[in-house]
């Protein structure tokens, strides 16, 4: 299946995951709903999947990713508060219509400082300016694809930020307020951005024979003025661990959906061992005696 151009709205719209039978021709599974059973029961990604919910950080994140790779559909994605406040019913009744059509609410300051941290991907930092001229940007991946662990096929999904042209990677814009390379290496591990990257290499190359990328890069930006910037790459060891870490989910939810069996986390009694006791221990205990 070729990669097709939408716009991120559609992306999440037209693309979803059907947990009650994955194996649908109309079920899609993303790198984020596949990780949600890292720390998760199959019982709890089947029944209580993760509810998202925006946030100023994801709000401005999605602003500037939407103006770099995706201006024509700004108006489709934002609107500028035209109201000081919410307290009047006419401004109470545009906020709840606004949010009920999908869009999100920004105000003009926040604009403002959206286009001007733009500026600095776009024309002051070399590197990304030229990555972004020469990028296809939004990309959709799809693919079906057969696990081992089931003879039907189940939809995969990715969405790529940016594949500059002639380059062997991918990349993906990051904003981030820890903008340190530690501060780097922590928000990718975190968010298992390594998983990411070798699930959109994965999809890409199976998409584009003749386009094979290997690598995959991240653009970061500070969120906060002056709204610098860094690229980093994922070494190939956490590229190839990435993908591991994702066969091996993907294989737990398809046994699950194959036998109808979502166990919670615990379904038969554990025994606890002396050394999970003692994590436990109490504060005022000092070598075996209590305080009193």
């Amino acid at each position: 299946m070729q990669a097709l151009q939408i716009n991120p709205s559609e992306y999440h719209s037209r693309l979803k995951l059907d947990r009650s039978d994955i194996f649908s021709q109309d079920s899609w599974l993303s790198k984020s709903a596949v990780y949600e059973l890292y720390q998760n029961s199959l019982y709890k990604w089947r029944y209580f999947p993760r509810q998202y919910t925006d946030s100023p950080a994801m709000t401005w994140g999605s602003l500037v990713d939407c103006i770099i790779t995706s201006p024509e559909d700004f108006d489709e994605q934002f609107v500028t508060n035209p109201y000081d406040s919410f307290r009047t019913k006419a401004a109470k009744e545009w906020k709840d219509a606004t949010l009920d059509s999908g869009k999100q609410i920004i105000t003009p300051e926040l604009l403002e400082q959206a286009n001007a941290a733009v500026a600095v991907l776009t024309k002051k930092h070399k590197y990304a300016a030229a990555m972004i001229e020469k990028s296809a940007s939004q990309v959709v991946l799809m693919q079906r694809v057969q696990h081992p662990a089931s003879e039907r096929t189940v939809g995969i999904k990715g969405l790529v930020d940016l594949a500059p042209e002639g380059e062997p990677f991918l990349m993906d814009l990051k904003t981030t307020r820890d903008f340190t390379a530690g501060g780097f290496a922590k928000t990718i591990a975190k968010f298992s951005y390594h998983i990411q990257g070798a699930l959109y290499l994965q999809l890409w190359n199976a998409t584009h024979p003749h386009d094979q990328r290997d690598r995959f890069q991240i653009m970061w930006q500070d969120s906060a003025a002056p709204y610098e910037v860094a690229i980093t790459e994922i070494p190939a060891t956490d590229l190839a661990d990435g993908a591991d870490m994702f066969n091996h989910l993907l294989g737990r939810i398809v046994r699950a959906a194959e036998n109808e069996h979502w166990p919670m986390l615990f379904p038969k009694p554990v025994l606890l061992g002396r050394a999970a006791f003692g994590a436990y221990t109490d504060s005022d205990e000092v070598e075996g005696f209590t305080s009193i």
